[in-house]
């Protein structure tokens, strides 16, 4: 027999695609607030949110006479007809997510709109009216959630623990901070403030205030066409995502183009992990579909190419700033003994760690690692000293290196947060090589160069391989090139099963500048190379490339990039020493890259030494 359900049961079966746990409805309250243009938004959760959940806002509020409808399913003020869901601009619009909250929990309202003496407190159990009363209230709206699925057990038995999903709550409000840095929002998780951001609209500061941590210090700004935002350095990544924050038209969104665009962007300098990446895209409201999933998380673009191609010019563009150098990190402190303690002068011995090696969270509790080391011997009060003289700093710096370029709107331009002081914008630059110095030369490896208030060491093997990659790639994808005769053919033996296959793989070759030919019996001879390598080097590439045939199927340009990536073996090693005129002559082929900052693996080809690490390692600062 074929019913029709009780709708009080239809309401909760509906709940549970829209809120599926706490983090689920604080999402759908604090998207009302913003939607209802509020410049404070106050959350307050206890036993993760299970037990209850608190939402004060200063929004627009609600007529008394339309509170009870705001809680009937698709009851909402967003959208009236067909042709505005081409048009959606607010959070939220389908009309479900008070009424499904309500359906599974205690739910109370207090609101009043400006233009009323007085509000209206409503009360709902299960989605039943308890009470509707006229009461004095602050203009905006607050919401109280208390039991939640409390008349579903079934669904309350899969919530996690208190402290795991109130994380989830204080995240998802942590991202929402950083988005809306123009509305103040506080975070209070039993009894206890966790966060309070200060609503000036200074995105860069609403950052570093909910990410403290190194990683987050030093972002790099991004502004292209419909894109703004901050990245990290190629170098510093994370073992996952969560570092990367996408917001669409102001909405929290996963989406698997503009994490294509944002990979696309950076161009392989990534080595291990995920850059850190805030980024914000505007897009016309016709071409995106927002209601594709319950939580509304998921997005769709119509012009997806289009997308992809205006955050990966952004991102390429920031790469090319001095910024982006990965840096050589003071990450450590040497053991603190008890009479440095009695003295108070604990020696700093920095540890360095290339930046491009890091691929695990740093994130350490308030209460351990080497911040809280240093708080516990010198107390708390100098620490905060420490980190601002620091930025003051580096602040400083930056503006004597340079002049700032004209401003370029709030979004698009880095700010240099000095805690509880001024905030200083650094200069953007590109990088320059032209500006570079040569200064020395370490284990017959590494290359020790000079600019304004930097050391930069660059790995000889790293940029000798870029070198190479970017010069077989362009011969190859360029029209065919005119080999260099040899004076002593050269033979290259291989197996067999090489030679029948390699046969078939000559063209490449060809291609790239090698007059190069099947000998008979598992040989191949070669009687000219490309202008830009020496004979050795043409003959350490092809046996390379011969080598790597087993790892190819086809014949196409991704085979071939493949296959000139694993022939950078024919590159100078580390330990080979270099005269200082192949030094010099490296470091200019290298500044003539696309990509000069990374090795075609992704390493760094250089990294760098502020002038202030330097000086504060032999605690001159």
């Amino acid at each position: 027999m074929i019913r029709v359900l009780d709708k009080f049961i239809a309401d909760k079966i509906a709940a549970g695609e829209v809120i599926e746990r706490p983090v689920s409805a604080v999402k759908e309250l604090v998207e009302n607030s913003i939607d209802a243009g509020a410049k404070s938004i106050i959350v307050e959760i206890r036993g993760g949110g299970k037990s209850y959940i608190r939402i004060t806002d200063d929004g627009s509020g609600i007529p008394a006479e339309e509170t009870e409808t705001a809680f009937l399913r698709h009851a909402t003020s967003k959208i009236s007809k067909m042709t505005d869901l081409d048009n959606i601009t607010s959070l939220g619009f389908r009309g479900e997510a008070l009424a499904s909250i309500a359906a599974v929990s205690k739910l109370t309202m207090v609101t009043r709109v400006r233009e009323k003496a007085a509000g209206s407190r409503l009360m709902l159990h299960g989605g039943r009216v308890i009470s509707n009363e006229t009461a004095g209230a602050n203009p905006g709206t607050t919401i109280v959630v208390e039991d939640l699925f409390y008349n579903t057990p079934a669904r309350r038995k899969f919530m996690g623990s208190d402290a795991r999903e109130g994380s989830q709550i204080i995240d998802l409000i942590e991202q929402y901070a950083v988005c809306y840095s123009d509305i103040r929002f506080m975070m209070i998780r039993n009894g206890e403030t966790v966060f309070t951001t200060s609503g000036d609209g200074d995105t860069l500061s609403a950052i570093r205030t909910i990410y403290p941590d190194t990683d987050h210090a030093d972002l790099i700004p991004v502004s292209g066409t419909d894109v703004t935002g901050y990245i990290s350095d190629p170098g510093t990544t994370r073992s996952t995502r969560k570092g990367q924050l996408f917001f669409v038209n102001g909405r929290l969104v996963s989406s698997n183009v503009i994490e294509k665009g944002l990979e696309k962007g950076y161009g392989g300098r990534v080595f291990s992990g995920f850059p850190i990446a805030i980024l914000f895209i505007e897009a016309d409201p016709s071409e995106i579909d927002v209601n594709i999933h319950p939580g509304k998380r998921e997005i769709k673009f119509l012009k997806a190419d289009e997308v992809i191609k205006n955050i990966s010019d952004a991102v390429a563009d920031a790469m090319r700033l001095e910024e982006s150098v990965p840096a050589a990190i003071m990450s450590g402190r040497q053991p603190v003994t008890s009479e440095d303690i009695l003295h108070n002068d604990a020696p700093y011995i920095s540890e360095r760690t290339i930046a491009a090696d890091k691929s695990a969270p740093k994130e350490e509790p308030s209460g351990s690692g080497k911040a809280a080391q240093y708080r516990e011997v010198h107390g708390a009060a100098d620490f905060a000293g420490e980190q601002s003289s620091i930025r003051e700093y580096l602040g400083s710096l930056r503006r004597e290196a340079a002049p700032a370029p004209e401003p370029q709107g709030e979004e698009s331009q880095a700010e240099e947060l000095a805690p509880r002081l001024t905030i200083e914008k650094p200069s953007v630059r590109p990088f320059d090589f032209s500006e570079l110095v040569y200064k020395g030369y370490i284990f017959d490896t590494y290359i020790i160069m000079e600019s304004r208030d930097s050391i930069y060491m660059f790995d000889q093997h790293a940029a000798h391989e870029r070198i190479y990659y970017e010069q077989f790639l362009t011969a190859y994808s360029e029209s065919s090139h005119l080999p260099q005769p040899v004076l002593t053919p050269v033979t290259i033996n291989v197996s067999a099963d090489v030679y029948y296959t390699g046969r078939e793989m000559l063209e490449p070759l060809h291609r790239m500048g090698f007059d190069i030919s099947d000998f008979g019996a598992g040989t191949f001879i070669m009687r000219g190379v490309p202008s830009f390598v020496t004979q050795k080097e043409a003959s350490d590439f092809v046996k390379a490339y011969f080598d790597s045939i087993d790892d190819a199927s086809g014949r196409n340009d991704k085979v071939i990039d493949k296959l000139i990536m694993k022939s950078c073996k024919s590159a100078v090693k580390g330990g080979e020493k270099l005269s200082e005129m192949e030094i010099r002559e490296l470091i200019g082929k290298l500044s003539e890259c696309e990509n000069p900052y990374a090795c075609p693996h992704g390493r760094p080809t250089f990294i760098r030494f502020t002038r202030y690490e330097i000086e504060r390692s032999f605690r001159r600062k």
